[in-house]
């Protein structure tokens, strides 16, 4: 059994190699990476999630300085899928290789679907294979996590471990903030132009407003589980920190996905305890966070010279939280959605539907990622290459939804509601006998279908994959193959 001690050891190495691979030449840090997470995972296969918890995070920022830092987290994840299938072709278990649920097989062929329909569409094989690796990728590390067993204490340490990863994250974001965007980013993060609506926010080593959201998201969760399972009050600190950051990062997609899914479980659990609990982090996070950071950023802003307070209110600063928020129902915002916008692209999405209802116009057509790098074939036949020319080749469909509709058509949508829908069902199957559990696993659920409104949030390298492993191991509880956390929590088994 892994004991604490060499656990930290193996955190260190790791940041080690991480920093030393930036001052590599890019194929000696590829080398070095690849290799070490390949040779932990293979080795250690429950310790790739420690690792890519530390790696996906901090990966922007990463390969950004060296981009030889950026196949190590898609060789662990290849590794430990090898990894399952020769413990099962070594035990002779070939039966559990292909034993998979509903929502798998749905998720596997809405996959199939959309590479076969971009095939005939004639998007280059380079973009499928691109789009593919984002979504399959997700799904083989879900294939390896449900096949291995794990205990209380391993899964005690990857919340402590997130909560760890997402201070680092927020401490940064202050500094980002309080600096203009001057201080410890990369060199073309600091002359990058962020448009007047966006540079109140802190974009953090994840480079993406949203992406800092979405992992504060997963660190409150994981507070809120640690600070009930142990009972100890410090656990306040991590939650207070990530809810504060949280809303520093104005990310109204998240908020609304994080409002619903935290009223729906409340109103689930029915624990008065847990709502005081929320509403404390909540008020704390917002006056000893979120209102301090701010006026510290309005005191440097007022020490500044009068050109320089002049460029800074040019470019949009000065708005507040409620500005953020109220902005979003303006008549120019609003005009913007229309014209340039979710809305638009909602609206020219349904158009292309019909003209390719059955499976849809393939992976790297409309609004993606593949589409972003490489462009798609159907743009100039719609009047997309204006818009995708006018917004700097920075075109996603900002809608999750609308982007698997347009690329998948009928068939595809339908496997992806089958995902969803089957998941949740096998998840709210479990609550009568693992109702803690099963609530934060609905709470994921809730969260990111949402957020799927506004974001292409399957293709964010963090979330999903969090919310996947959360699933897998879920999936392992039910099986007997893992402990469940149990009510409390002491760690004794973590020092056995």
């Amino acid at each position: 059994m892994d004991n604490r001690k060499n656990f930290l050891y193996f955190i260190g190495i790791t940041i080690a190699i991480l920093v030393i691979g930036l001052f590599l030449p890019t194929k000696f840090a590829m080398v070095i990476s690849a290799v070490y997470f390949a040779a932990v995972t293979w080795l250690k296969p429950k310790w790739l999630i420690p690792l890519l918890l530390i790696y996906f995070p901090f990966r922007p920022f990463l390969t950004e300085i060296n981009d030889g830092l950026k196949l190590a987290g898609d060789i662990g994840i290849i590794v430990l899928f090898v990894r399952v299938l020769y413990e099962a072709v070594k035990q002779k278990d070939y039966k559990s290789i292909f034993t998979l649920q509903w929502y798998e097989w749905a998720y596997l062929l809405f996959c199939v679907v959309g590479a076969i329909s971009a095939l005939s569409t004639g998007v280059t094989l380079i973009a499928i294979i691109f789009q593919l690796r984002k979504f399959l990728m997700l799904y083989l590390l879900f294939y390896g996590v449900k096949r291995l067993s794990w205990e209380k204490y391993e899964i005690m340490r990857l919340l402590k471990l997130i909560t760890g990863v997402a201070a680092i994250l927020s401490l940064h974001g202050f500094v980002e903030k309080l600096s203009q965007r001057q201080w410890l980013l990369p060199k073309a993060w600091m002359e990058q132009f962020i448009s007047p609506t966006n540079f109140e926010r802190i974009y953090g080593l994840l480079g993406n407003p949203n992406s800092m959201g979405l992992f504060m998201f997963v660190s409150m969760v994981a507070s809120v589980v640690l600070l009930r399972m142990t009972k100890e009050k410090r656990w306040y600190i991590p939650l207070v920190l990530s809810f504060g950051t949280f809303l520093l990062t104005y990310s109204r997609g998240s908020w609304i996905g994080l409002v619903v899914s935290t009223i729906a479980i409340l109103l689930i659990a029915r624990n008065k305890e847990l709502v005081k609990q929320v509403v404390i982090a909540c008020l704390a996070g917002y006056v000893l966070v979120f209102l301090p950071i701010n006026y510290a950023d309005q005191l440097i802003f007022n020490a500044l010279d009068d050109d320089t307070q002049k460029k800074y209110m040019e470019e949009g600063g000065g708005n507040s939280l409620g500005d953020r928020f109220s902005s979003s129902f303006d008549e120019e915002q609003l005009d913007r959605s229309l014209n340039t916008g979710r809305i638009f692209f909602i609206k020219k999405g349904f158009g292309i539907l019909m003209d390719h209802p059955v499976i849809g116009t393939g992976f790297g057509t409309f609004g993606d990622s593949a589409a972003l790098v490489y462009s798609s074939p159907i743009y100039d036949d719609y009047g997309l290459e204006d818009i995708y020319y006018y917004m700097g080749k920075d075109f996603y469909s900002d809608n999750q939804y609308i982007q698997i509709i347009v690329q998948t058509g009928i068939v595809g949508t339908l496997l992806f509601a089958v995902f969803l829908l089957n998941m949740v069902y096998r998840i709210w199957t479990t609550r009568k006998t693992y109702p803690n559990l099963a609530n934060v696993a609905i709470m994921f659920w809730l969260f990111i279908c949402i957020v799927g409104v506004v974001y292409n949030v399957w293709e964010n390298q963090v979330f999903p994959i969090i919310f996947l492993a959360l699933i897998a191991w879920l999936e392992t509880v039910k099986s007997g193959k893992s402990e469940p956390l149990s009510a409390t929590y002491e760690g004794k088994e973590e020092v056995k």
